[in-house]
């Protein structure tokens, strides 16, 4: 784990480094200390015969009644839900008509945007939360701004609580005495926990444990994604994980927040089911982990890459080179956004061979019918949600395999930043750089007069120089633009390194042969000698 970069600027002394959350706050509370944060609970329910239970045990929450607000999103039941006797007092219904979209993700959405808390924390309708589970979560994000709690559960199989029990025992403690949590279904979260040191050491790449039954999230971060994609009916809680990560949350596992589950857990009866419909939407919409896009050379919705090269009129002949060698990339996971005055483009009667801006409607009409090139008049500046913001000049041309070698470096080494040198001779401004986006959408909230966004990147993340060896980088501006634009075939490198390690192999047992041949020749040669002078030792003895 790379340590945090140490920084001259108290403004960012404070800040979480990657997802290293017990360097800021380890949870010990200050004496007196008492929340200020709103909370928004926001759940789902269709057919649920356990809501009355779960409402139950939000209000007998130990959080200040007038900083808790509960949001129940009734899914289109078949008997409409009704909120009961036990529930928070500032608790809302909300119905969705069948005709307006439905799921849990769909629910979920219409649900938080009817809520205002500083924390929202999504509960399923199966769930019963112990008397101190929102405080727990929430001291959290008084301490993190970036937040994202993951709380404990068990999964209880058989139960017969009525809503007044669940009332009365977990404002008394005593709904803890019927199940030991640790004897319970061991949920695979856990062995992640363990794995990365409370999610300490993941740098966020574990999101996949942020699970919605009983998580939260900071609204200023959740603000900052697309929020709850309604289209999805399995996954979602996973979707908007990824979301969060890339948005800079910091993800914390919280044991002291303690429920039970009441049911199996899906996965446990339906593991081979759920990955097979998950892992077809979750690779459409979440670059990485990288395994799950097993197809190179296509597109998807959201890329891994998103580079970034800026042109104009000038530039423009430069510009289809620059481009043209970003998609012939061994790594093809990637689209260009390609930056210029496209706007001015007319389609009125010109000279079009004497017209000033003849290269850029030529760069235009080149890229017409190429899917992964977007023609935009200004920089977005962001590029989530792909995870990844390619920074190239448009007098670079980059070798066919040196994306792949430089993500290896950004994502190898989990750089906030990875700047790589320019070609021999050009300017520094000719450099590329890579930038996560995760890295980027945290620092962006520490920018100020007083802390710039290179420190803000290396706070959160880390900014690194790199040398630029056996990129092919080209400086476009003198270079043949005639010539063809090859690829190397990745298969093809493969194979010549394969039989360059066996000719090596080869040579080296060739000189361990002669060495020794030559050990034997010498020892040979010595004998020989040996012979000789006894032989002639005797000779004259004789004589």
């Amino acid at each position: 784990m790379s340590p945090k970069p140490l920084t001259q600027n108290p403004a960012l002394r404070d800040v979480v480094y990657k997802n290293q959350w017990r360097d800021v706050f380890d949870g010990t509370l200050p004496d007196g200390w008492e929340p200020t944060l709103k909370v928004s609970v926001v759940t789902a329910a269709f057919n649920s015969a356990t809501l009355p239970l779960t409402l139950a045990s939000l209000a007998a929450q130990d959080y200040p009644e007038d900083l808790l607000e509960v949001v129940v999103i009734d899914d289109g039941s078949e008997v409409p839900v009704e909120i009961g006797e036990f529930a928070p007092k500032n608790t809302k219904l909300i119905r969705v008509p069948g005709d307006q979209g439905w799921g849990r993700s769909h629910a979920l959405k219409v649900g938080i945007d009817a809520s205002d808390g500083d924390i929202i924390y999504w509960v399923d309708s199966d769930m019963i939360l112990f008397s101190d589970n929102v405080r727990e979560h929430a001291k959290w994000a008084h301490f993190i701004p970036e937040a994202a709690t993951i709380g404990h559960k068990g999964f209880v199989e058989e139960w017969d609580f009525t809503p007044e029990q669940v009332y009365d025992e977990v404002r008394s403690g005593e709904i803890r005495r019927h199940h030991d949590l640790d004897t319970l279904h061991r949920h695979w979260s856990l062995e992640v926990f363990e794995k990365t040191d409370e999610l300490n050491t993941s740098s966020g790449r574990n999101y996949a444990t942020h699970m919605g039954a009983c998580a939260t999230v900071t609204r200023a971060v959740y603000d900052r994604t697309n929020g709850q994609d309604p289209d999805l009916k399995l996954g979602d809680d996973t979707e908007i994980a990824y979301q969060m990560w890339q948005r800079g949350s910091v993800f914390i596992p919280v044991h002291s927040a303690q429920t039970y589950h009441l049911g199996r857990a899906t996965i446990q009866d339906k593991a081979a089911e759920v990955s097979h419909f998950n892992n077809i939407h979750f690779a459409q919409r979440m670059p990485m982990p990288r395994y799950r896009r097993r197809a190179d050379n296509r597109q998807w919705e959201v890329p891994y890459i998103t580079a970034v090269v800026r042109t104009d009129v000038e530039t423009a002949a430069l510009a289809r080179e620059c481009v043209d060698r970003l998609l012939n990339q061994s790594e093809s996971d990637l689209r260009v956004l390609l930056v210029g005055p496209w706007s001015s483009l007319q389609g009125g009667r010109r000279r079009v061979l004497a017209d000033p801006l003849l290269e850029l409607y030529l760069t235009a009409e080149w890229y017409r019918g190429e899917g992964r090139v977007q023609l935009v008049d200004e920089d977005p500046g962001d590029v989530f949600p792909s995870p990844y913001r390619l920074d190239l000049p448009v007098t670079v041309g980059l070798g066919s395999r040196a994306v792949q070698k430089m993500m290896r470096v950004a994502f190898g080494e989990d750089l906030g930043v990875a700047n790589f040198f320019p070609p021999a001779g050009a300017d520094v401004s000719d450099s590329v750089s890579v930038t996560f986006t995760a890295a980027a959408s945290r620092a962006a909230t520490y920018v100020s007069d007083d802390v710039s966004l290179v420190e803000a990147l290396d706070a959160v993340w880390g900014v690194e120089w790199k040398p630029n060896l056996d990129l092919g980088f080209v400086d476009l501006r003198t270079a043949d633009l005639d010539e063809k634009i090859k690829r190397a075939d990745p298969e093809q490198v493969e194979n010549l390194k394969a039989r360059l390690a066996r000719h090596k192999e080869r040579l080296q047992e060739t000189r361990e042969e002669l060495e020794e041949l030559r050990e034997r020749t010498v020892v040979s040669t010595v004998r020989r000698g040996v012979g000789r002078a006894a032989r002639s030792a005797q000779r004259r003895l004789r004589a």
